[in-house]
């Protein structure tokens, strides 16, 4: 299959709706397309329709989307190079970088071993069937340097007759040269493109990261994110008016009983049992306060938060980023030690999360990273 045809087989297989209603949106703000003849420009668009009497109304779906990609196939194909570059992710990972790469980045792209999306001579990325013999596009965002692995990925359907199914599955990966670090985001694959392997997205994260490692000559450390995340957690306990809250956490006590506790679509972000104790606490104090008895009782209930919080294990949290409008509050999951690994994962909940969020996200961890580390030098 060309490039064209995978990038049909993806559009058809993989992309969400947001994504190719963001997609179609581009396209008709740049001009590539119009859905009627009254909005004509000077860039000869791909008229949805001509009838004046009949206006089209537009889908914004996956349809339009492939039928466009027939008319217009070089400016389908550039705005979803750049939409790459731009979308949210719903998993990431974070690595420390020990010594700055511009040097060896330069060479790299001067060896041909990456390619610069920003060249005159760009117009699509080199697709690969591993990683491993993988070449990268770059783009400057910013302050970042930002490679991206477009992964040719073939899978089959559960059926018999014309099962075979090829994708895109691109890779991002966000150098930030202020605080050294690296993060890589990526997308679930369906289950039939992944073909279940075991490990599948492990692999791909190592994969990635020992090829960015070859290119740039650079080293990369896993993040212990669990003790950031529990100095987050204590500094939130500190303020009345903070933007985050604890949303949901595992516990896995010390005896072997486990339990989740989740805030679920509760308005107020109280965690179950936790924050209905810690409320308690600090709504009665006078009343804890009374005699030998209940203040007896304030220390065992204490001792209740102390071990759920600080003494159990935790696999994982999930963060919540507080806004007024519930739709748009932006959940993250970490996953500590992912399934045995030395690195941890970042999942995005929900379409809100886009890459500024997402880069904001990232910023406010390493933030709190530096002020941990300041207290422990």
């Amino acid at each position: 299959m060309n490039y064209k045809e995978i990038i049909q087989t993806t559009i058809e297989e993989v992309y969400p709706n947001y994504l190719v209603k963001a997609l179609l949106k581009r396209l008709e703000a740049k001009g590539s397309i119009s859905y009627n003849d009254t909005m004509l420009t000077d860039t000869n668009p791909f008229i949805f329709s001509l009838n004046a009497e009949n206006s089209y109304i537009p889908q914004y779906n996956s349809t339009e989307l492939l039928t466009v990609l027939e008319h217009k196939e070089s400016d389908v194909i550039e705005a979803i190079q750049s939409q790459e570059y731009e979308s949210p992710y719903s998993y990431s990972v974070l690595f420390q970088v020990n010594t700055e790469w511009t040097t060896q980045l330069e060479t790299a792209i001067n060896e041909g071993k990456i390619i610069s999306a920003d060249d005159t001579s760009f117009t699509c990325d080199v697709l690969a069937d591993s990683l491993i013999n993988s070449t990268p596009s770059y783009k400057k965002i910013g302050k970042l340097d930002v490679l991206k692995f477009s992964l040719h990925l073939v899978g089959y359907l559960p059926q018999e007759n014309e099962n075979r199914r090829e994708i895109v599955y691109p890779i991002l990966c966000l150098l930030n040269p202020e605080n050294l670090t690296l993060e890589i985001r990526y997308e679930k694959a369906k289950g039939y493109i992944s073909n279940r392997e075991d490990g599948f997205y492990i692999k791909k994260i190592e994969e990635v990261k020992s090829k960015i490692e070859e290119l740039l000559g650079i080293e990369l450390l896993a993040i212990n994110l669990s003790p950031i995340v529990k100095y987050i957690k204590e500094t939130l306990s500190e303020s009345e008016d903070n933007e985050i809250a604890v949303s949901a956490q595992a516990l896995e006590y010390h005896t072997g009983s486990k339990a989740v506790l989740d805030t679920g679509n509760n308005d107020n972000m109280i965690l179950p049992l936790i924050g209905n104790l810690k409320d308690i606490l600090k709504n009665n104090e006078a009343l804890f306060d009374a005699n030998n008895e209940t203040r007896e009782i304030q220390a065992m209930l204490e001792d209740i938060i102390l071990e759920a919080e600080y003494l159990s294990d935790h696999p994982w949290i999930t963060l919540a980023w507080k806004n007024d409008v519930k739709s748009k509050v932006l959940k993250v999951k970490f996953l500590f030690n992912y399934q045995g690994q030395d690195f941890s994962v970042l999942q995005y909940y929900g379409n809100n999360a886009d890459s500024e969020r997402m880069s904001y996200v990232t910023q406010f961890i390493f933030d709190n990273k530096r002020e941990l580390d300041s207290q422990t030098e």
